[in-house]
């Protein structure tokens, strides 16, 4: 049996329709938003349209994408604001790859040696957003390749001890 649901942007009766996806056999509520998110992070709905051999066929069935729960929602909205902030102005990204030496004097919870070492890279940019930023990193290390960053406006960066040149 073949199924299709409709991805749709905006609200029920004014949307706008953005694609059709089709799947064969059962697939659960969790596994279609996981499909349809995929397809585009703007659906808002999306329609069933069972198998005509369905005994369920006909009948309409309607998933609405679930709201964010309240604290993803604030996260949200302080990066926007963070965002809003810092647009246009020159900021020293610190991109930071953490590399394991199996050569170190440290142990983990295995008891296995190990050794936290860090591969940095430091650059002076005019910030745009958080996602032009992680870009950047990427250029600098390779996708997936640093695990984190950390900005700085150029009147926080400290006094430097020592320079080379």
């Amino acid at each position: 049996m073949k199924h299709k649901a409709s991805l749709w942007f905006g609200e029920f009766g004014t949307s706008v329709h953005i694609t059709d996806v089709h799947w064969e056999g059962d697939i659960s509520q969790q596994e279609l938003i996981a499909v349809a998110d995929q397809i585009s992070p703007d659906w808002q709905t999306i329609d069933l349209e069972l198998d005509p051999h369905h005994p369920c066929h006909g009948q309409t069935y309607r998933l609405a994408r679930p709201w964010p729960n309240p604290e993803e929602a604030e996260d949200a909205l302080r990066a926007i604001e963070m965002e809003d902030a810092l647009d246009g102005q020159y900021v020293w990204v610190h991109c930071c790859q953490i590399v394991i030496d199996p050569r170190g004097e440290l142990i983990d919870e295995a008891g296995r040696a190990y050794r936290q070492s860090f591969s940095t890279v430091m650059f002076c940019t005019e910030f745009t957003s958080f996602e032009d930023i992680a870009l950047q990193c990427d250029e600098h290390f390779g996708k997936g390749e640093w695990d984190e960053y950390e900005l700085y406006l150029d009147d926080e960066l400290p006094t430097p001890v020592a320079s080379f040149g």
